[in-house]
């Protein structure tokens, strides 16, 4: 859907250039780099849209103080396997991370662990914290709800987020299944995008303002994005958003700051991580061959006409991020000159310096 110039460059040089442009911005060195880790892994993975194309505006949230490191998240309540997290305004990569660690912790003890997490923001793709936990040999699900941008199956404005929901199954012989998906049609990021380049985009993905079908993406954000499948995706956003709104006490859908719009309150989004160790109730062993075998009879299965093999969710993911580690990560000029003029703003003269030579390579 994105044309527009990009340029290939080097994984290493995103991370070393996202880790300082947080670091300078106050961040500690653990948090900054795993907001970096978290945000250049999406490039890695093609979903670019929830990648370091998000710096700029992370960044303008933390110098506003709006949002800021880890050092403020707490435990609130627990109870068993059951705990209720305040991130205390901290970047969502960084408190995530930490929130599904909790989580996987409580696995490890009781067999499931389910953290509730308020008070934070926007922590990129939810397949990422999913992905963490079953490169531990545990089944992790992740869900997060987010600030009004689609309509409700039937109606004609803004209410519930575009609520991701990712699912990561550890497998032995081939890399984790990791379903990972938004409730919207696409996910607004990838609309974002398309502004940024001025492309448009295909019907069918958003409605005007005035609830009008459009392939315009600027008049699209303005608008509302639209759920998939109708009524099942907006059922599946309106649950997700519940969920999240109460168990982390933090803000419904169509009460959340939104993070490009709103600078005078902090966002409180609510995220779930929950983590199962199948282990702790299923032979290890035998688990991991049915898991496995599964999969070989999937990708075994004939293909449609004109389409290659089968594959799995996360396959295709895996495989690109081997490739882009490898031969460079493709970044537009216009991401790259959003990044770079997000830091000559803030005084970090050198790294727009770096940002502007990258358009040139």
């Amino acid at each position: 859907m994105i044309a527009g110039r990009e340029v290939c460059v080097p994984v290493g040089v995103l991370v070393g250039l996202t880790e300082t442009c947080f670091g300078r911005l106050g961040l500690s060195r653990e948090d900054a780099s795993v907001v970096a880790d978290v945000l250049i892994d999406a490039n890695l993975r093609g979903i670019s849209s929830h990648g370091f194309q998000r710096v700029p505006i992370y960044a303008k949230r933390v110098r506003q103080g709006l949002a800021g490191g880890s050092e403020e998240m707490s435990v609130v309540a627990s109870f068993g396997a059951v705990c209720h997290m305040d991130a205390g305004k901290g970047l969502g990569p960084a408190v995530a991370v930490k929130a599904l660690d909790k989580a996987a912790a409580l696995a490890r003890e009781y067999g499931v662990g389910l953290v509730a997490l308020g008070g934070s923001t926007h922590f990129g793709p939810a397949g990422y914290y999913a992905r963490r936990a079953a490169s531990r040999g545990l089944v992790g699900m992740v869900m997060s709800n987010a600030p009004k941008t689609m309509a409700p199956y039937g109606a004609l404005e803004r209410f519930v987020g575009t609520n991701p929901l990712a699912i990561a199954i550890p497998l032995a012989r081939h890399e984790p299944f990791v379903l990972d998906i938004a409730t919207s049609v696409v996910a607004r990021g990838k609309i974002s995008q398309a502004a940024q380049v001025g492309e448009p985009i295909p019907l069918g993905l958003a409605i005007d303002s005035e609830g009008r079908p459009t392939t315009d993406a600027v008049a699209a954000l303005a608008g509302s994005v639209l759920p998939f499948a109708g009524p099942k995706g907006s059922g599946l956003a309106l649950a997700i958003g519940m969920l999240c709104g109460v168990l982390g006490c933090a803000d419904f859908d169509d009460e959340l700051a939104s993070m490009y719009e709103d600078f005078d309150k902090p966002q409180n989004i609510g995220q779930l991580f929950l983590v199962v160790d199948p282990w702790s109730v299923q032979d290890r062993d035998r688990g991991e061959r049915r898991w496995d075998g599964l999969i070989d009879r999937l990708g075994a299965l004939a293909p449609a006409e004109g389409r290659g093999p089968v594959q799995y969710p996360g396959q295709l993911e895996a495989a690109r991020a081997s490739e882009r580690a490898r031969d460079g990560v493709p970044v537009s000029s216009a991401e790259l000159m959003a990044f770079a003029e997000c830091c000559a703003e803030y005084g970090f003269d050198d790294l727009a310096t770096a940002g502007r030579s990258l358009v040139g390579m």
